[in-house]
């Protein structure tokens, strides 16, 4: 499991790299590419939509697919923080011994990004979440079939943190590639059902203004 997760992790890793390198054969972005936040800019302006697709492995082998969607505010050039929903789901996935089948998972999230070269076409950033999944669900099977299926539903504590790589195509539209660590049911008790590991992602920002 561990080495899997290492796996992953370095691929991630290398992509975040190789990206950020092209950056030394860019020049800086002109001023058509800059950043569109000012600071006598209207705030309604510098709101921005986010549409994400996460592929999620978790560190018990069973696969997440999500779809992710954020109203952020460009506070400056370079941090942006807004909120937004989410919904991951799964056929299933395997804890404490049980078969859980057809996992859903619904989380309100709060977004933060921060861009440390915000003129850069190609730049590297880093991203979190953090959010309360609002619901849980699924069906919990004994494999020896000992006990009854039965319905259940949970919450809990959902974060997500990681970095990136984004490619500005114009000064509204960004295109991006994130990697990290989501867990959907963060807590101190092992026996939760707590589907957690590296994740994929990747999105299009687009600015109002």
């Amino acid at each position: 499991m561990i080495k899997h997760l290492q796996l992953y992790f370095r691929i991630s890793l290398l992509l975040v790299l190789f990206f950020t390198s092209l950056n030394c054969l860019a020049t800086s972005v002109k001023q058509p590419f800059a950043d569109s936040t000012k600071t006598d800019t209207p705030w309604y302006k510098k709101l921005s939509v986010i549409a994400e697709y996460q592929y999620f492995k978790t560190c018990h082998h069973s696969r997440f697919d999500g779809g992710y969607a954020f109203v952020d505010y460009n506070a400056t050039a370079n941090f942006a923080m807004g909120l937004g929903i989410a919904y991951d789901y799964s056929t299933l996935h395997i804890d404490n011994g049980y078969n859980l089948r057809h996992v859903k998972v619904l989380p309100v999230l709060a977004d933060f990004r921060y861009v440390p070269f915000a003129n850069w076409i190609v730049c590297p950033f880093a991203v979190a979440d953090v959010g309360y999944s609002t619901f849980i669900k699924y069906e919990q099977e004994d494999p020896t079939h000992v006990e009854s299926t039965r319905n259940v539903t949970d919450r809990g504590l959902y974060t997500f943190g990681g970095g990136g790589v984004l490619v500005k195509l114009n000064h509204k539209v960004t295109l991006y590639t994130t990697a990290g660590f989501t867990g959907m049911h963060m807590s101190f008790n092992n026996l939760d059902v707590n589907p957690r590991g590296l994740s994929n992602q990747i999105g299009v920002k687009v600015n109002l203004q």
